[in-house]
């Protein structure tokens, strides 16, 4: 676990660090996590690729895995405007007239469904098969699935300190560390939803969640673009936070019951 963590935080961090120059550095850093897995498992005569392979079986049946993302998306628009009366953007006006709506939107609405698998081909894979496909079922075996998902949570935020930090990554703010620890309170629950996936779907399923995710909440964003930045309210703040502790209990109770022996 050594030689995945060191690989995983030293070129990560690196790669992250050099995103100051070109962003194109943030896609290599996601990969990172994955080189640190293969070279763990070669270490020690594990790698198996056939397994990995062969999850992507249905396309379909692995799409599923994204319904967490599409639930908090929904529960935190809805909440929004029906019990807190955020104002959603004026699409039409802000687009001043430079597109029509109706074209905007219809491209939106093809791009969407695309998001998880073009994000999970790209760069997502490269994370999930670290943290999911290595680092959570070892540490399953010593504090089960909740406790992994925990741990796996608080290591997955702390890898984006130099992004948050030095970026301002989801948050447009530079070496804020009220920001970082925010993050990581929202990643702990988001461990919890990538769990789910990774048991019910592998390493694909996870990282198509992942996908999810990264595609598709930037519609809250662009809906509610007045929290962007915004701690309390903001889609990485603390009400993103807690409405994705929600989604996250609703699908860990539902999957609690069919837990596999941890340690797998």
């Amino acid at each position: 676990m050594r030689l995945f963590l060191a690989t995983a935080f030293a070129l990560g961090w690196l790669f992250q660090y050099l995103a100051l120059y070109n962003p194109l550095w943030l896609v290599a850093a996601m990969w990172t996590p994955a080189l640190g897995a293969i070279l763990e498992m070669k270490k020690k005569g594990s790698l198996r690729p056939r397994p990995l392979r062969s999850e992507l079986g249905s396309l379909v049946r692995i799409y599923r895995a994204t319904a967490p993302a599409a639930a908090w998306l929904l529960l935190m628009c809805g909440v929004a405007y029906f019990l807190i009366g955020l104002q959603p953007l004026d699409l039409e006006k802000a687009l001043q007239g430079r597109i029509p709506l109706w074209w905007y939107l219809a491209t939106t609405a093809f791009m969407a469904p695309l998001a998880p698998v073009i994000n999970a081909f790209l760069a997502t894979f490269g994370e999930e098969l670290g943290w999911r496909g290595y680092l959570l079922p070892r540490l399953a075996s010593r504090y089960g699935w909740g406790g992994a998902s925990v741990v796996v949570g608080l290591v997955w935020g702390l890898w984006h300190t130099p992004a948050i930090l030095l970026l301002g990554h989801n948050y447009g703010k530079t070496w804020c560390l009220p920001c970082l620890a925010l993050f990581v309170l929202l990643t702990i629950p988001m461990s919890f939803i990538h769990t789910w996936a990774y048991l019910k779907y592998g390493v694909w399923g996870a990282a198509f969640l992942h996908g999810a995710v990264n595609g598709w909440a930037g519609i809250y964003v662009l809906l509610y673009s007045q929290t962007i930045g915004d701690l309390l309210w903001g889609l990485a703040g603390i009400y993103g936070a807690a409405t994705l502790s929600i989604v996250a209990a609703v699908f860990w109770i539902g999957l609690k019951s069919s837990l596999p022996p941890s340690g797998g």
